[in-house]
């Protein structure tokens, strides 16, 4: 593979993690909207098996997130190897990318993502399955 091939994957990469990160944020947007509106008032059943989709679809993303993670490693892989073939010069665009690689960026990105997922993923739960929430004070007549 050549540097041209491998930095355009991994702008693909880029593009895929903007994709995949903002079908979560759809995800989780539309499963309060309906905590908020249906299943507020409906059977616990109900609720359990709207759980048990988000927690597949939420299941599903991680493992894209982290299959793509590992191509992403192994595309600055293959570019730090054509980086210490005497024969090639990188360009500033893939020294930049294997220094990103370098100092942490991708994982602290990584980290970023998985937590955000869980801290969303068990606040949900908590809205779906705890129902003291739904109780709205009385208001006070006028």
């Amino acid at each position: 593979m050549t540097e041209g091939e491998i930095i355009e994957q991994l702008v693909e990469f880029q593009n895929i993690l903007l994709l995949g990160v903002s079908l979560f944020i759809t995800i989780v947007s539309a499963y309060m909207v309906s905590l908020y509106t249906f299943l507020a008032n409906a059977a616990f059943l109900a609720r359990f098996f709207a759980f048990v989709f988000l927690t597949m679809t939420v299941a599903f993303l991680i493992a894209f997130f982290f299959g793509s993670s590992f191509v992403q490693s192994g595309l600055v892989e293959a570019l730090t190897d054509l980086e210490r073939d005497p024969n090639v010069s990188v360009s500033a665009a893939g020294r930049s990318i294997i220094a990103n690689a370098r100092s942490g960026v991708d994982d602290l990105i990584r980290f970023a993502v998985l937590a955000s997922a869980i801290a969303f993923y068990v606040g949900l739960s908590l809205l779906t399955l705890w129902t003291g929430w739904r109780k709205i004070p009385a208001q006070a007549s006028a």
